[in-house]
């Protein structure tokens, strides 16, 4: 069914499917200048594994299940990562980034969504799942 706009409706969410991993920046509920100093900080990690682990130790860190981040969602309002589950089994993506292995769930990440919000030189290469 298309609306007036002629925009093909987008398939509904799959419950569980998607952690948004967020860290306000302007608006930290903890402190929004600690939360700044933080994410600055975490622009040297080497990964993009070493990068979210760095964000999530940042004061007012979010990690929020069937949520994802919105297009507008960018550095200096904040850092946001959408991370999707994807049967570990499954062959990774071109451009996604395993973070992590749960179980028989992978939890991948967009490369092109961490080099969005960071500056580092993690973005210049294809790293590993990680062990």
């Amino acid at each position: 069914m298309l609306g007036c706009n002629k925009v093909p409706p987008k398939p509904p969410k799959r419950p569980g499917s998607t952690i948004r991993y967020r860290l306000l920046l302007r608006d930290n509920p903890v402190s929004p200048r600690d939360a700044m100093h933080c994410y600055a900080a975490c622009q040297s990690a080497t990964t993009p594994n070493q990068y979210v682990d760095c964000l999530a130790a940042c004061p007012g860190f979010e990690s929020t299940p069937d949520e994802y981040c919105s297009n507008s969602v960018v550095p200096p309002e904040a850092a946001c990562l959408t991370v999707r589950k994807i049967p570990a089994k499954s062959e990774i993506p071109p451009g996604m980034v395993v973070l992590a292995i749960i179980g028989e769930i992978a939890l991948v990440v967009g490369l092109a969504s961490v080099c969005a919000n960071s500056s580092s030189t993690q973005c210049g290469g294809t790293f590993p799942p990680p062990r």
